[in-house]
């Protein structure tokens, strides 16, 4: 057992918050659509979504735990795993696409604020209904090991928000599967040769990367010195906000094909956007559409506000 210890700049104190930490885990939901695939396909499947789920719930994949503040229980991420089928091969190969959202607590709150959402196009597995599903990061298997490397990034940007850098071990676990997958896969998805699309091998690649240092403190900076500290003192903690913003905006212009930073804008844009509603000063939102010019119409529609 060992104890975080976190930082909030509120007033013009520091307040120390200290977690104490055992285990972590995830509270997953698995969401199945197989409306493209034949009734006898369906029947296949039948089992898929809730032995998922067991496998999500059950397996550590950290050796710590947060306890929650608010209900005094373990802390659980929440995440979703919209799983879409494509098609079948045979009596057991299937295509499927997979979209991955989590969301993080808001600190001493019941409300949560969004910190993941990425798309996979890629899917290719094999599923035999009642099959066991067994945790092993030394062995590749194109169900689960998936499963795992989206619960270490889950887990690692969860804890990148809570305190700085602390999610380098997930990461590194999420690149482990990535090589391990290069290795002994033929499947689509892991690596892309172009470098116009990210492929799974992208974002740890990045986040691991020193490049990214301001990235990962913008997210510590945002979370925990921001949309934390707004119930204490919110002009302080927009004024954080925006900081945070300028730092991964710093790492977008010089890393402009970034994966990682667009994804944090595509889960975050419009909280940025209604939080940031308050702040003084609204050049930010101006500065929003140059970091970020795919959602520039929800930072105009706000500056107005």
């Amino acid at each position: 057992m060992r104890n975080k210890l976190f930082k909030i700049i509120i007033f013009s104190a520091i307040i120390f918050i200290t977690y104490s930490a055992v285990s972590q885990e995830l509270d997953p939901i698995i969401d199945v659509n197989m409306d493209r695939l034949s009734p006898d396909v369906r029947d296949r499947l039948t089992g898929f979504q809730l032995e998922t789920t067991d496998y999500l719930t059950r397996t550590r994949f950290s050796d710590e735990v947060i306890v929650n503040d608010v209900k005094g229980k373990p802390y659980k991420i929440r995440c979703t795993f919209s799983i879409a089928f494509n098609s079948a091969t045979g009596f057991d190969s299937y295509d499927a696409q997979l979209v991955v959202t989590a969301q993080r607590n808001i600190y001493k709150t019941q409300e949560y604020t969004p910190v993941i959402r990425l798309k996979d196009e890629k899917w290719q597995f094999s599923y035999t209904k009642g099959q066991t599903m067994n945790h092993d990061n030394r062995k590749f298997n194109a169900l689960t090991s998936l499963l795992d490397y989206y619960a270490y990034l889950i887990i690692g940007i969860d804890d990148d928000t809570w305190e700085h850098e602390l999610g380098t071990k997930r990461f590194q676990l999420a690149q482990d599967i990535v090589n391990l997958a290069i290795a002994n896969s033929t499947s689509g998805g892991w690596t892309e040769n172009s470098g116009l699309k990210a492929s799974r091998q992208s974002y740890p690649s990045e986040l691991l990367n020193s490049k990214y240092d301001d990235f990962r403190n913008g997210m510590w900076l945002y979370h925990f010195a921001g949309i934390d500290s707004l119930q204490y003192n919110k002009q302080k903690a927009l004024e954080r906000i925006a900081q945070a913003i300028e730092l991964i905006g710093k790492t977008k212009k010089t890393e402009i094909r970034s994966f990682t930073t667009k994804a944090f804008f595509d889960a975050k844009y419009l909280e940025i956007a209604q939080t940031l509603v308050d702040y003084y000063d609204k050049t930010i939102y101006r500065r929003l559409g140059e970091i970020d010019p795919d959602h520039i119409s929800t930072y105009d529609e706000y500056s107005r506000k």
